[in-house]
């Protein structure tokens, strides 16, 4: 439905709201004064629609549903009146009651296309594909020929995982219109998504105002598999106050089950002044309704004469392109004291999940990203903000770059300047 972009104020809403009022209760006066009902002109009821929709994109659900019910207690088969209503439903994520409206509307009107596209909406927004692919091949058998609704097909099998049918489906798209933009997008993000295998460099460097410079360097390989997820092995090699050390490590991202995966990770240094000699992690992620997700983990870190147990967890929320995420990390050491740490991330997604900026704030030692704080002052106080950006340069290349500042509370090394810059290949 085409959003209205006429803007009102609340006076103005006001007015028309009353005015429809004082016209319903003149109708209804008037025909109890007649014993009969009077036909409403339908003009006046499509007044009150209209109002109804520039409130909606308002963002005023509430009171456009208000004004839809005063239309449907008068007409009740005003159809546009319980679709919008169900679509404003919807945009507060209240898709149970409203696919429970617009199944009504279907059961009266079968083929109202608006309804059926409306519903088709709603149950793709609540992750339910297969219901939503229903509806619309409802849709589909009256114009076989659409591309957009084929199109909105293809997205649906796409999000089910089933990529053959949709690659065929694709391709039917383009032999109708070879110009259909999103359909070659599609396409070719699922020819991508075939590629099961990529390597990686990367470089990460520290640099303090009171003492030498930290480098990091990384070489990795991952590979999607059947069993494990995404596993990737890594190398880091890094030079800290003049001592260079080695490390590697295993990444791996096990499904448990629909809307629940595993974070898993495992490494070994034999030099622990600049890595644990021993690292492990484990951590649980579950997907929640309304777009939020929540975790919960471990890490352990190993060296000579320290060892650190550290607790921690996130509760995240997408909405619409942006990523919202907290996470604390509570740590506790056998040799020295506890700590903690807290950190919020915002990230903006652009055109694919792999083209995004980010932004992390946050206070304290990270057992994830801080590979080179070291057992003796990972409990430093310290405050930091990191920017980083990820973009495809081309469907199998991608960049990553990143830099940030770190303040440390009692002049230790001064305070630190980080950059960080990566590249994949996908294959």
């Amino acid at each position: 439905m085409k959003r209205y972009t006429t803007k009102i104020n609340k006076s103005a809403f006001g007015l028309k709201k009353l005015k429809g009022l004082i016209f319903l209760l003149f109708i209804a006066i008037s025909a109890g004064a007649q014993g009969q009902a009077l036909p409403v002109p339908q003009l006046n009821l499509d007044d009150l629609f209209f109002q109804a929709q520039d409130l909606a994109f308002e963002q005023e659900g509430s009171a456009a549903r208000e004004l839809c019910r005063q239309i449907l207690e008068i007409n009740p088969d005003y159809h546009d009146a319980s679709i919008l209503m169900a679509r404003t439903l919807a945009w507060e994520q209240r898709y149970d009651e409203a696919a429970e409206i617009l199944e009504e509307v279907i059961q009266k009107s079968p083929s109202n296309r608006s309804a059926l596209m409306a519903i088709t909406d709603i149950h793709a927004w609540a992750g339910n594909y297969r219901e939503a692919i229903d509806y619309l091949d409802k849709v589909i058998v009256s114009d076989p020929n659409n591309p957009d609704l084929l199109f909105r097909k293809a997205q649906l099998l796409n999000e089910l995982g089933e990529y053959q049918p949709t690659v065929i489906l694709l391709y039917q798209i383009l032999d109708i219109d070879p110009t259909h933009r999103d359909a070659k997008e599609l396409l070719s993000t699922i020819e991508v998504g075939r590629l099961r295998n990529f390597v990686g460099v990367g470089y990460r460097g520290d640099f303090f105002e009171m003492a030498n410079s930290w480098h990091l360097f990384y070489a990795e390989y991952g590979r999607r598999t059947n069993a494990f997820g995404t596993v990737i092995s890594r190398v880091n090699v890094a030079d800290r106050f003049g001592n260079t050390g080695l490390q590697f490590e295993v990444d791996a991202y096990p499904s448990l089950g629909p809307g629940t995966y595993m974070y898993l990770n495992a490494g070994y240094s034999p030099h622990d002044k600049l890595f644990p000699t021993v690292r492990a992690g484990l951590e649980v992620f579950q997907k929640l309704p309304s777009a939020w997700e929540a975790s919960a983990g471990l890490r352990l870190l190993n060296f000579t004469e320290n060892d650190l147990l550290i607790l921690t967890g996130s509760i995240s929320k997408y909405y619409r392109q942006y990523y919202f995420s907290f996470r604390p990390f509570f740590t506790f050491a056998s040799n020295t004291p506890s700590s903690q740490s807290y950190f919020f991330t915002i990230r903006r997604y652009f055109s694919s999940p792999d083209h995004h900026l980010s932004v992390t704030a946050g206070t304290g030692f990270s057992a994830d990203d801080d590979a080179l704080i070291g057992a003796e002052v990972y409990n430093l106080e310290s405050n930091k903000v990191m920017l980083w950006y990820q973009q495809k340069a081309t469907p199998q290349l991608i960049i990553r770059a990143g830099a940030g500042y770190q303040y440390y509370k009692g002049g230790v090394w001064g305070n630190k300047y980080t950059v960080e810059a990566g590249v994949a290949y996908l294959f």
